[in-house]
């Protein structure tokens, strides 16, 4: 795994696009991965910064849709359910459920932040190849018993309406541990641009991934002042750098500074007159 890093005066892109071009003269397949909510306008960016505007070999796209690449043909029984519907179907059962039912989450039952965190949870107990049933080991009885409550009509739902809530990373994740993907992972190589945290799944595909030995590069914004500062509350870059501190320790990597003069800023600050 590669760790990068570079302020935001810099052009991070191009210098990623340029570690993917390199990985794809090396023969590699290159999945250059963007959050969700950047996606189409990394794209461009990324096709303007690679030579010749193009490359057969690179793909800038998302970690689920990258997913799809690898399980297209995996059946799924059931309707699929992305993560709008799992939430309306949580806030489904929570309406119908009445507020002295839910000992601690009764009043805040239809709140989106607390459906939000339900859903996490459920992602969580995915990724870990958990069951709500794990939930017994909680501490505390009164929220261990919401829980339960709510996880079971839940499950109840999503099988009287022959949902599939099974993610493509999930799937994605299950192919991989089963070998089934070894020849084409052999091959391949990630590059991942803009993000400051994984989801759970995201996180557990990409240690399954490097384990697999898949080459990683992984680039952030962050200063080299706000890298080496023990005390990062409130700064600019302080959810970036806690980002590339906890990938840098659990794959013991140090993390790379890149300097901004070889390549041209294309960074909206640099642009502005100074007057």
């Amino acid at each position: 795994m590669k760790l990068l890093y570079t302020d935001i005066r810099s052009p991070l892109t191009a210098h990623l696009a340029k570690q993917a071009q390199d990985l794809a003269a090396d023969g590699k397949r290159v999945f250059y991965i963007a959050p969700n909510s950047l996606s189409f306008e990394k794209e461009r960016a990324v096709l303007e910064a690679l030579e010749n505007h193009a490359s057969f070999a690179i793909t800038v796209t998302r970690f689920a849709q990258m997913a799809r690449y690898f399980v297209l043909n995996n059946v799924q029984d059931g309707q699929p359910l992305d993560d709008i519907g799992l939430g309306m179907l949580f806030y489904r059962i929570l309406s119908e459920m009445d507020d002295r039912e839910l000992k601690v989450y009764g009043r805040i039952k239809k709140d989106a932040q607390f459906i939000q965190q339900l859903l996490d949870l459920y992602h969580e107990l995915q990724t870990a190849q958990m069951t709500f049933t794990d939930l017994n080991y909680l501490e505390e009885p009164e929220k261990r018993e919401d829980l339960l409550k709510i996880f079971t009509a839940f499950s109840a739902a999503l099988q009287a309406g022959n949902y599939d809530a099974t993610s493509k990373l999930t799937i994605f994740a299950q192919h991989i541990l089963a070998g089934d993907l070894d020849g084409e992972l052999a091959n391949l190589a990630l590059v991942i641009d803009g993000f400051t945290r994984f989801s759970a799944e995201e996180e557990y595909l990409v240690d399954l991934l490097h384990r697999k030995g898949v080459e990683i590069v992984i680039g952030v914004y962050a200063s080299q002042k706000a890298y080496r500062t023990s005390f990062r509350e409130g700064n600019l870059y302080q959810a970036s750098v806690d980002f590339l501190l906890k990938l840098a320790q659990t794959y013991e990597v140090k993390p790379v500074y890149l300097a901004g003069d070889s390549i041209q800023s294309d960074d909206a600050l640099a642009r502005f007159p100074r007057f």
